[in-house]
């Protein structure tokens, strides 16, 4: 199967074939079974799908960058539900599915995830601020996916040089939780920073302020606008400053359902402080 190796914009799109318009949800009947209970939900049917000509582009302009893609849609065709997008959101879903993975990937692992490794790559020694608002939707299969490793819908990637397990990651334990870990060049296993329970089918939002370093690293994290991690002198990244961000889902153990995550009110990792966002979040974006 050929690659699509082509470019999305929305606005392209939408200077091409006139202003996109979408159906509003609340006005549609959604199917509660059956095969298209999946993928006609209200959330999905307010975004745009990414598919030309049956694929997902492997580049893609959102949130004022160009992104990569990784998903099954880049090189499957007609995953409609891989990657969905507005100017201002975006969603993300995988399903118990060989097809539902990165063309690379081992064919148990899932993943659609957008990723920015563009140079020069997140600095060390540098504070770092970002936020997101995000929704985790209710597993189908939670006795199932409890049997898995769960999975991973944020991470600052390592690079290549050094590898292996990001240095920073924002995760859902097997049986639902939200976890934070850590990972470094003198601290080379993750390292658990916090562990709860965390409402599905709710917005949440996350702002973080993080220093990159494989010995004097920092990371400080807001979840709905309460300090749930505090860290300094840690080894978090390495010497090679290789550092990049991905979000999305990424389940490197598989999935026994489907697995949908949405992601709004993003800022990438950044110098401009964000400490004002703690108490006063931005409303999900309509």
């Amino acid at each position: 199967m050929e690659v699509s190796r082509r470019e999305f914009s929305l606005g392209g799109l939408a200077s091409a074939f006139g202003p996109l318009s979408l159906p509003a949800a609340a006005g549609l009947i959604i199917p509660t079974s059956g095969p298209l209970a999946r993928t006609a939900t209200p959330d999905a049917l307010s975004y745009q799908s990414t598919l030309q000509d049956g694929f997902t582009p492997s580049h893609i302009h959102w949130n004022g960058r160009k992104w990569r893609c990784t998903a099954g849609s880049t090189w499957q065709p007609n995953l409609d539900h891989c990657l969905r997008l507005t100017s201002r959101k975006a969603r993300f879903e995988i399903r118990n599915s060989a097809a539902d993975r990165a063309v690379r990937d081992p064919v148990d692992k899932r993943r659609s995830e957008l990723h920015y490794p563009k140079r020069p790559r997140l600095p060390n020694d540098v504070p770092l601020w970002a936020a997101m608002s995000f929704i985790h939707h209710r597993w189908d299969d939670p006795r199932g996916m409890a049997d898995l490793w769960g999975g991973v819908h944020g991470q600052i990637h390592m690079g290549s040089t050094f590898g292996g397990s990001p240095a920073v990651a924002f995760r859902r334990s097997r049986d639902g939780a939200f976890r934070i870990t850590t990972r470094g060049e003198n601290a080379t296993k993750n390292t658990v920073r916090y562990e709860a329970p965390l409402a599905f089918d709710r917005v949440h939002d996350l702002v973080y302020r993080l220093v990159l370093s494989p010995t004097d690293g920092a990371l400080a994290v807001w979840l709905d606008g309460r300090k749930v991690v505090d860290l300094t002198g840690e080894s978090i990244g390495s010497r090679h400053a290789e550092c990049y961000w991905n979000f999305g889902c990424y389940y490197a153990g598989g999935v026994t359902c489907p697995v949908v995550a949405e992601f709004g009110n993003h800022v990438y990792p950044d110098t401009p402080d964000l400490s004002r966002r703690v108490a006063a979040p931005p409303a999900w974006p309509a």
